[in-house]
């Protein structure tokens, strides 16, 4: 009989080799390192496709285009989770909020308006059966990544906005290597975000993802030979436009998405309304695939609240998902 020890070194290959390609990935995706961060966040944005990059307000500005920064307003916390099928996990959450410079009334100097954020999205996935070659039962395992983003942003003129955002990703394998020893890598990746405002109707955007993003995997925790393996995040390239119509409280919004795997363009579409005070209605086209959520607007100890929701179906999964979302304003 194999010891038990040969299986858990076995199993590193199908736990580091396909558990984070495929776990939170799409159709295309699959192949590529990081897709949690490709999934979409928060439920306002979900609800209306994922078409974001030309609007890029409130808390998860950040996350679909840093440039959007310097023109938040008010502080805000955000939440999020998203309901998944085969035991995931995807989580979110986030503190945001405008930079005003302050200068003497007889001052001549424009100080340069600013927006920063701090997000953390976690991913994971439990109860992963683990079975040897002859299907025998060698425990179950877990995989679970998290992004840490850093984002700030300035206005060098009233109507452009420009931004970064710096992450730290972390991925980790508990209980794979010998003597159950964890693998596990740390990373750092860059998003840099642009926003137009050219009219009070009208906004465009454009985004740079993921630049320098990898994992480097070491295996000397699991063989006697240290072998080294890289996954590059793909370089993710998103330009939209958003349209706002006042008097009926709509929006309209337009994204195309590319990155440097694949040859096909990723479109999305979306629209938000509110039909009455202080409710939200919204719809979408993430590639094709429908949409659509709601929000309510209410006052919580006297400050602006939001609870929103999405439905967002993937052509790949037989099951809906399901996303919640929570925003606080100070």
């Amino acid at each position: 009989m194999v010891p038990n020890r040969l299986w858990k070194r076995l199993s590193i290959v199908l736990v580091t080799g396909l558990l984070p390609l495929a776990a939170f990935s799409s159709e295309n995706d699959g192949i590529l390192a990081g897709p949690f961060l490709r999934m979409g966040l928060g439920a306002r944005a979900l609800g209306m496709g994922g078409a974001f990059t030309g609007v890029a307000e409130g808390p998860t500005a950040a996350y679909y285009n840093p440039g959007g920064m310097p023109f938040l307003e008010q502080p805000q916390w955000a939440a999020s989770y998203r309901f998944l099928s085969l035991d995931r996990t995807f989580s979110y959450l986030g503190y945001s909020q405008g930079i005003r410079p302050k200068v003497a009334a007889n001052s001549s100097e424009k100080p340069f308006n600013g927006g920063m954020a701090l997000s953390w999205i976690y991913a994971g996935v439990d109860n992963i059966d683990g079975r040897g070659f002859s299907g025998q039962d060698i425990g179950t395992f877990s995989t679970h990544e998290n992004a840490v983003a850093l984002s700030f942003g300035l206005s060098p003129a009233r109507f452009i906005g420009i931004g970064l955002s710096a992450k730290v990703l972390h991925a980790r394998y508990p209980n794979v290597g010998e003597d159950d020893a964890a693998i596990s890598e740390f990373s750092f990746g860059m998003d840099f975000g642009l926003l137009l405002k050219p009219a009070s109707f009208l906004s465009i955007g454009f985004m740079v993802k993921d630049l320098n993003a990898k994992y480097d995997w070491k295996t000397d925790k699991v063989y006697e030979k240290d072998i080294n393996k890289i996954d590059r995040f793909p370089k993710t390239y998103r330009g939209g436009i958003g349209i706002h119509i006042p008097w009926n409280q709509t929006l309209i919004a337009f994204d195309v998405l590319t990155d440097n795997q694949h040859e096909d363009e990723v479109y999305f579409v979306g629209v938000e309304t509110m039909p009455i005070q202080s409710v939200v209605l919204r719809a979408g086209l993430n590639d094709g695939n429908f949409s659509g959520g709601a929000g309510f607007h209410f006052s919580l100890f006297h400050r602006p609240a939001e609870i929103e929701y999405a439905m967002v179906t993937k052509d790949y999964d037989v099951a809906s998902e399901h996303v919640f979302s929570w925003i606080f304003q100070f």
